[in-house]
């Protein structure tokens, strides 16, 4: 995203552009704000925490929405009622990315070396394409695992824009869980490409990481992904 895109998002009237009443939710923007308190809100390993990045971005994701909402013409509504043609948002899942894809990966790292990097998104190399009339909106990486292989994640590629390094930051680190928080949420709805950087202290070992991206997902109900089925 450009900053002069930003600008004219940090200027729109988020409450004002979602005031449309849905019976018995309340406005539009109070349904889009229930959605996203449950989407910042996790628990792992039996504790409750706010993700970071999402939390301090919620009116942001809001504009978001209502440009979208502006652009489209139609109405939002709750997921659980909404038709093909309404608009919903929802928290991003690993089946926006790929079908049957997993955050769960093993990395081997190159011969004699004890770093390496992969694709967080896509799950391959080069850019996730993504289908028109959809807003990805990514704050925060998350990685669960006791060996905690990553060390840096690096957004690359946003809507055919190469990137400069822009890292996300260690936010919290405990025995089973980190959390990287972007300076920035990153939007996109044309291409995105986000790298992860692991490290051992074996050369050429093979890494676990269970990686995944916490953010908001905007689109049509009829564009909502099916879950992925084992084996499938």
């Amino acid at each position: 995203m450009e900053i002069e895109e930003l600008k004219r998002l940090l200027e729109i009237d988020a409450k004002s552009v979602l005031s449309r009443k849905v019976e018995p939710f309340g406005t539009e923007y109070d349904i889009v704000k229930h959605e996203l308190a449950k989407i910042r809100t996790l628990n792992i390993s039996e504790r409750t925490f706010e993700v970071p990045g999402l939390t301090r971005n919620l009116e942001l994701v809001c504009q978001v929405l209502a440009e979208f909402k502006e652009k489209e013409k139609r109405n939002i509504m709750p997921l659980q009622y909404a038709k093909s043609d309404d608009i919903v948002v929802m928290q991003l899942r690993p089946e926006h990315i790929a079908e049957n894809f997993t955050y769960e990966r093993d990395i081997t790292l190159a011969g004699g070396k004890y770093v390496g990097t992969f694709n967080i998104i896509p799950p391959t190399s080069g850019k996730l394409t993504i289908p028109t009339k959809q807003v990805f909106i990514v704050t925060d990486i998350i990685e669960l695992s006791p060996t905690a292989p990553l060390t840096a994640v690096q957004v690359v590629d946003v809507d055919g824009v190469p990137q400069y390094p822009i890292e996300a930051t260690l936010i919290t680190k405990a025995t089973d869980m980190q959390v990287f928080e972007f300076p920035h949420p990153v939007i996109a709805d044309a291409t995105l490409d986000i790298d992860g950087k692991v490290e051992s202290k074996t050369a050429g070992a093979t890494v676990t990481t269970y990686a995944f991206p916490v953010g908001v997902w905007i689109g049509y109900g009829k564009d909502v992904p099916a879950l992925a089925r084992p084996g499938a």
